[in-house]
């Protein structure tokens, strides 16, 4: 019974990197679009927001589960309320890359500004893999410096802004316009929040 349920706790371990592999791909779809212009990319992103999302619903319906039928002792339950954290800030994830994508197909992006998105996808998907690499390994360490690499985001977050604000000021772009690349920008720092989250959780197994 226990190799049962060891088994299980890996089977969620795995789910949970599956998740993560998706949003991995919204990442390079965002970053292909931007070298590309095709926004069949940006197509796929919005579509993979349903895709990372029931695989964060799966990955909370197994942890209940496995908390109603079995008796887990105290890092087995850290382990499955962690799970369930890491689960809903995939879902967060989802939702502010489905935003990105959505304002991508309302904007043209010039070079500068792609510059800023290319850093903050290069830097995020870092955080990505080795916060998630830091949770399923139980790597505290690594984890930690993790989340220390969310402050390369609040300085793109701050560059960013101020250059859309000079770009709004010499009349190259429109009030409109401007606030929502100032929402663009947010939602990869935002991103940035929630993939610190990912090693955040790590530290607490």
């Amino acid at each position: 019974m226990r190799t049962r349920f060891n088994n299980d706790l890996e089977s969620i371990k795995e789910m949970s990197k599956e998740v993560s592999q998706l949003i991995l791909i919204s990442y390079d779809r965002i970053d292909l679009y931007l070298d590309k212009k095709n926004e069949e990319n940006l197509d796929h992103v919005i579509e993979l927001f349903d895709d990372i999302r029931r695989g964060a619903s799966g990955i909370e319906r197994f942890c209940f589960e496995l908390l109603a039928l079995q008796q887990p002792v105290a890092s087995d339950l850290r382990l499955l309320q962690m799970e369930i954290k890491l689960a809903s800030t995939f879902k967060r994830i989802a939702s502010h890359l489905n935003s990105v994508a959505e304002i991508l197909k309302s904007y043209n992006i010039n070079e500068q500004e792609k510059y800023f998105l290319k850093k903050f996808i290069e830097n995020e998907k870092s955080m990505l893999e080795d916060g998630i690499g830091a949770f399923v390994k139980n790597d505290k360490d690594k984890a930690l410096a993790t989340r220390k690499k969310d402050t390369i985001n609040n300085k793109l977050f701050v560059d960013a802004i101020t250059f859309a604000a000079d770009e709004n000021k010499n009349d190259k772009i429109g009030p409109v316009e401007l606030s929502n690349k100032i929402l663009l920008f947010k939602y990869f720092e935002r991103l940035g929040d929630r993939i610190a989250r990912v090693a955040d959780l790590a530290t607490r197994l």
